[in-house]
């Protein structure tokens, strides 16, 4: 099968951070990946001039679109547009709708779903960027985290994004307005628990252990610990899989997961992230549908741990996005 792999043009771009930069990864994973299991991949770099990367897009004659786009040009909605050009040209693209792209990088939008889906979120609300002081003195629960609402891979989520009174509150509003609107958000639990989906299929669960962490470092996964290696919160934060986790716990995290993959409405793969506070109460923390798929990310961490090698977990996306007999079953429903 020939497949197109879509990706943000960082390299052109001398500005590009290191959470867009972490695209390369992935790319020359999957492209290798792809390439084990007996396809032709074509790499086709995408930006804001949308007619050039879809003209060059439409020129692959590519069977599939295999999507690695977490943004374009340097915006993280990006992502959306992207999956957007691609539906609209009819080609076939691993991973969720443009749809649930859209919602799911809102997290007040995915918050209100899941509360009325009767789903478990930490207490939270929204700022839209005024009467920042006034605002913070309204809100009542401590500790609580201020990210922002509209991006992801912890862009603007720090060690000081945990505050833990209104004074710190309003200080937090203000070193972060440059991502409002932001959400301010109850700081629940100390273990953090991910399930990776894959179709139908849940993967072994896995957590992210912060008992490295410096003395005084809140057990968080930041900015720092996603893109700085080497940095403290890098080394403080160790995932393991599977998760050590009692049988009954286990079943409830991997039932309210599907619960709330299933009202995002997302398809292909992605993960729903939890707090755990001990002994037994869950709030999810996000429902990604467009997670890193790097060799070293959580997805392929859990498929690992499942039995799969990596191009075989790339293998089974690609299986989901293009429903055939020669291919493979097709999209799965939770």
């Amino acid at each position: 099968m020939k497949i197109a792999i879509l990706f943000d043009d960082v390299i052109s771009r001398r500005n590009a951070t290191p959470d867009e930069l972490g695209v390369l990864d992935s790319l020359e994973a999957v492209e290798a990946g792809l390439q084990a299991r007996g396809h032709e991949a074509v790499r086709v770099p995408a930006g804001f001039n949308l007619a050039k990367w879809s003209t060059l897009l439409r020129r692959t004659e590519a069977d599939l679109v295999f999507n690695l786009c977490e943004g374009l040009g340097g915006r993280s909605d990006g992502e959306v547009l992207a999956a957007r050009v691609v539906e609209e040209m009819g080609l076939p693209m691993t991973g969720s709708r443009s749809s649930v792209l859209s919602l799911a990088r809102r997290k007040d939008q995915v918050n209100s779903l899941l509360e009325s889906r009767g789903l478990p979120v930490p207490p939270w609300a929204l700022w839209n960027g005024f009467s920042r002081e006034s605002w913070a003195a309204g809100w009542s629960i401590f500790p609580a985290i201020v990210k922002p609402a509209a991006e992801d891979g912890s862009v603007g989520i720090t060690q000081d994004s945990v505050v833990s009174d209104r004074e710190s509150l309003a200080h937090r509003m203000g070193e972060a307005g440059e991502f409002a609107p932001l959400l301010v958000q109850a700081f629940v639990g100390a273990r953090e628990i991910n399930v990776g989906i894959v179709g139908d299929q849940l993967l072994p669960l896995s957590e992210i252990l912060f008992s490295d962490l410096p003395e005084g470092h809140q057990p968080i996964v930041g900015y720092e610990a996603k893109w700085s290696p080497g940095s403290p919160e890098d080394q403080g934060t160790r995932p393991v899989c599977p998760a050590s986790l009692p049988h009954s716990l286990a079943e409830e995290i991997r039932a309210l997961a599907k619960k709330a993959w299933s009202a995002v409405g997302g398809e292909g793969y992605g993960r729903v992230d939890f707090r755990l506070t001990e002994p037994d109460t869950l709030h999810i923390l996000e429902v990604n549908p467009n997670p890193d798929l790097g060799p070293s990310a959580g997805l392929a961490r859990m498929a690992k741990a499942s039995g799969w090698s990596y191009s075989a977990l790339l293998d089974q996306i690609v299986c989901e996005a293009v429903p055939t007999p020669a291919v493979g079953a097709g999209r799965g429903s939770l």
